[in-house]
């Protein structure tokens, strides 16, 4: 009875899964996201900034440079100086983020 369960169950999850990634709006050709950090991508930038501030996501504890994509866009953080972002302990974030 066991067994009979968790292979419905596998099958309905395999299932579910076969579908929702049908249904998705991306086109075949592009690469599938790769997850929270392409949804905070494409928010909209929070408004300041600018030349010489970093925008530092207080989340994650790193500081995003002018023209990152992740620049402004974070759900939480705040602009700053990148001197006051590196005294406050904030690591700068890797490369292509």
């Amino acid at each position: 009875m066991n067994t009979k369960f968790l292979a419905l169950i596998s099958t309905i999850g395999l299932a579910t899964l076969c579908v929702v990634q049908a249904q998705s709006p991306r086109s075949a050709g592009s690469p599938p996201p790769s997850g929270r950090m392409t949804e905070e991508a494409i928010n909209a930038q929070a408004p300041g900034g600018g030349h010489g501030q970093v925008w530092v996501n207080t989340e994650a504890g790193v500081y995003h440079r002018e023209g990152s994509p992740f620049y402004g866009t974070t759900r939480k953080g705040k602009y700053m100086t990148e001197q006051d972002a590196m005294q406050a302990g904030y690591k700068r974030a890797p490369k292509g983020s």
